[in-house]
């Protein structure tokens, strides 16, 4: 087996790549949950949604992708082949992208009742989702460079989890997440990294390569080939990124980040609000299409004009964001 993040191999030892271990037996105990999740930095369920919902937002989202040519439709749809995406330059892709997150079959897993109650557990209340879901397009050769999520998020309270969903089977081969062990308790990114504010700071990716990552902040990265239905959460202090897709039938991978906090605590105005501000008004959630290392957040964020045209940058080459 050969897996990449951002062109760089694993290092696939044992001592350095291991798999993600199920949660499914603390579901029902919030107590079980929150001391799981305190340990771990993570938890990974499999078939926590009905699958059928899953594949059903899969379905809604990728007739959205092939409407631009994102999707070769020689193809059945739902496969999620690579198509040349010839309608991307010319297409509102403000419109598109508040489509595609606003659609009744997406928001079912998202909302799903499974998933706030996990987060009801981890919180110890009631609990809301952000306005802002992140479902992510990843075409083959694409991947994500290593981050942590609280520099993104934090304007509000810190007490917020994301979730990650497969909306579809995802191999690892085909750009899975990977998480870095009890990485949400070194000390170097508590006393550096997770106190920036990513606007404000201009944060890139932490790092793009793997090996660098496991040496600054230790222990194994850890991922598994998922089936719809699974669900992995994580808190705002765990490093995590994904593998590179490499599916060798061109298939796309298809995914979902949202995240949740307390109905009764601040929330980030960048992502939640009738009119929350991302990062900037002038620019849309898109990821992909080139490599800049993540400055001024283009590998998911596309400048648009104002009439939501695609207005790319020119990509970057490879740089390293130390801990700030």
């Amino acid at each position: 087996m050969h897996l990449t993040a951002n062109g760089h191999p694993l290092d696939l030892s044992p001592e350095r790549y291991g798999e993600l271990e199920p949660m499914n037996h603390l579901l029902g105990d919030p107590a079980g949950l929150r001391e799981a999740m305190a340990e771990r930095g993570h938890l990974f369920f499999r078939t926590l949604l009905d699958p059928e919902t899953v594949l059903a937002a899969r379905h809604e989202i990728l007739l959205k992708y092939a409407v631009l040519g994102e999707i070769d439709d020689r193809y059945p749809i739902d496969e999620a082949i690579a198509g040349d995406g010839a309608g991307v330059a010319s297409a509102n892709l403000r419109a598109f992208s508040e489509s595609v997150r606003s659609g009744a079959r997406y928001r079912a897993v998202t909302d799903a009742p499974e998933v706030m109650d996990v987060h009801r557990g981890l919180l110890d209340g009631e609990v809301r989702s952000f306005d802002m879901r992140w479902p992510r397009f990843v075409r083959p050769g694409e991947g994500c460079g290593f981050h942590c999520d609280g520099p993104y998020m934090n304007r509000g309270t810190s007490r917020i989890f994301s979730s990650w969903i497969p909306l579809g089977r995802i191999e690892r081969s085909e750009g899975a997440l990977i998480v870095l062990e009890h990485s949400h308790r070194s000390d170097r990114l508590h006393n550096g990294y997770l106190r920036a504010d990513a606007d404000r700071d201009g944060l890139t990716w932490l790092d793009d390569d793997p090996v660098n990552v496991q040496n600054d902040y230790g222990r194994r990265w850890l991922t598994a080939d998922f089936q719809p239905g699974d669900a992995l959460f994580f808190g705002m202090h765990t490093l995590h990124g994904a593998l590179d897709n490499l599916s060798a039938t061109r298939r796309c991978r298809l995914s979902s980040d949202s995240r949740y906090q307390r109905v009764d605590e601040p929330a980030d105005p960048r992502w939640t609000g009738e009119h929350f501000e991302g990062h900037g008004g002038s620019r849309v959630f898109y990821p992909g299409l080139g490599s800049w290392q993540n400055e001024d957040f283009q590998d998911e964020w596309k400048d648009v004009d104002e009439h939501g045209r695609l207005r790319l940058r020119p990509a970057t080459g490879a740089s390293r964001n130390d801990d700030t």
